[in-house]
């Protein structure tokens, strides 16, 4: 269940989920009543769970993912492995607990869209 961020494999993956959705379609009928589709594309939607990080690992995980697009590399249960460019739709980080002057942070979701 190995997943990387422009080649840093993410720690502690708990489980992640990928959807294919289609994008751009304009669905119609015709006088028979036979749907006509207009379907311009499939992107993927990767949902990524992480269990606890500690600040390090999250601020080099958000550094990644301040740009735009990053590349991301993962194993689709349909197409097999895919590398893609992603750009992150959302991120929550709640803190957990601070021990010794590091905080530790709850388990992340991550929903990722492809480019």
């Amino acid at each position: 269940m190995d997943i990387y961020f422009n080649n840093y494999k993410l720690p502690n993956v708990i489980s992640y989920q990928v959807q294919r959705s289609t994008r751009n379609t304009k669905t119609e009928y015709n006088a028979e009543g036979d749907m006509l589709i207009d379907m311009v594309n499939r992107k993927h939607i990767l949902t990524v769970y992480l269990g606890g990080l500690r600040s390090q690992e999250l601020r080099h995980l958000l550094t990644i993912t301040d740009s735009i697009f990053f590349t991301v590399r993962f194993e689709s249960p349909v197409l097999g492995q895919v590398n893609a460019l992603f750009h992150m739709k959302e991120q929550a980080a709640e803190t957990d607990f601070v021990l010794q002057g590091v905080t530790y942070y709850k388990a992340l979701r991550l929903i990722l869209e492809e480019r």
